[in-house]
């Protein structure tokens, strides 16, 4: 693999990791109810994201591909799990008086969240077998390139979930307040329910 192959690699993902979709609300949720439970949930989402990559380096994702059902059956229990997630942020934003650390408490344990909103999320697996394999040099390296770029993915996820919540650490103090976590909460919950029902509907 060329470094201008490996380059063009790294910016395609870093569009892809910066665009907002249902992992960050997920880790910012749990950020800013404390910054420990945003690494747990990270560390979850870093984790998944092991797994698809994995999974398209060892053919596994194009297995899944070719049989319709069991991404069906992926695609909805990612729209399930994606769905309660949206219920129970919407159930904290309208717990009128809660603190952050209570409503930190009532959410579910963090490190799973994270597993399951990018591990049940069938957009990410067919976006990896898509993409890895268009920037792989045939020949006899194939195996580490794929491993080189699957390498690269986790950590390129792991840095930008660091800087996702270092700052929403250092804007905890505003964003922590009763409103403005009510707010917060009512648009991760809205966000999370509108990517349920997109992921539903294919």
């Amino acid at each position: 693999m060329t470094p201008e192959r490996w380059t063009a690699f790294v910016g395609v993902l870093l569009v892809v990791l910066c665009t907002p979709g249902p992992d960050f609300a997920v880790v910012l949720r749990h950020a800013l109810a404390a910054p420990r439970r945003g690494v747990r949930a990270a560390a979850g989402i870093v984790t998944g994201l092991a797994g698809h990559t994995a999974a398209a380096a060892l053919g596994l994702s194009a297995v899944l591909a070719t049989h319709p059902e069991v991404l069906t059956a992926i695609r909805l229990a990612g729209a399930a799990y994606l769905g309660w997630l949206g219920v129970h942020a919407l159930r904290a934003a309208w717990a009128r008086g809660a603190t952050t650390a209570q409503v930190g408490e009532r959410s579910p344990h963090p490190y799973l969240d994270g597993v399951a909103s990018d591990l049940l999320n069938p957009k990410a697996l067919l976006f990896f077998l898509g993409l890895i394999p268009q920037f792989v040099v045939p020949g006899p390296t194939v195996t580490t390139q794929l491993l080189l770029l699957a390498g690269t993915t986790v950590a390129a996820s792991a840095l930008w979930w660091a800087v996702v919540i270092a700052v929403a650490s250092r804007g905890r103090a505003a964003l922590g307040r009763s409103r403005v976590r009510r707010a917060v909460d009512a648009v991760t919950g809205a966000a999370l329910l509108t990517v349920a029902v997109g992921v539903v509907r294919g």
